[in-house]
């Protein structure tokens, strides 16, 4: 009776072993998989993510009306049909 409880405890912690080894590499291998997925994803945003900043880097530079310093009439407030002379027959 003793030595059949130590074969089966034997067994037992065996099999224990032999499941968590297999467990670990299982979920290494599946690990490995997601991390892969993970990292092409996140690289794919990335880049995205930099391209829309360059576009809108590129847009901004191409744009000469973007600023409002960049305006050469902002400070003239002049009327240039003030001293016109519309109706040629008077005096």
């Amino acid at each position: 009776m003793q030595q059949s409880k130590v074969t089966w405890l034997a067994v037992a912690i065996v099999a224990l072993l032999a499941g968590s080894i297999l467990g670990y590499y299982s979920g290494l291998s599946k690990g490995k998989e997601l991390g892969k997925t993970d990292a092409k994803a996140e690289a794919k945003a990335n880049a995205e993510e930099a391209a829309k900043a360059a576009e809108k880097v590129a847009a901004e530079a191409a744009n000469p009306f973007g600023s409002a310093a960049s305006n050469p009439l902002k400070d003239i407030s002049t009327n240039p049909f003030e001293n016109v002379k519309i109706n040629p027959f008077a005096q």
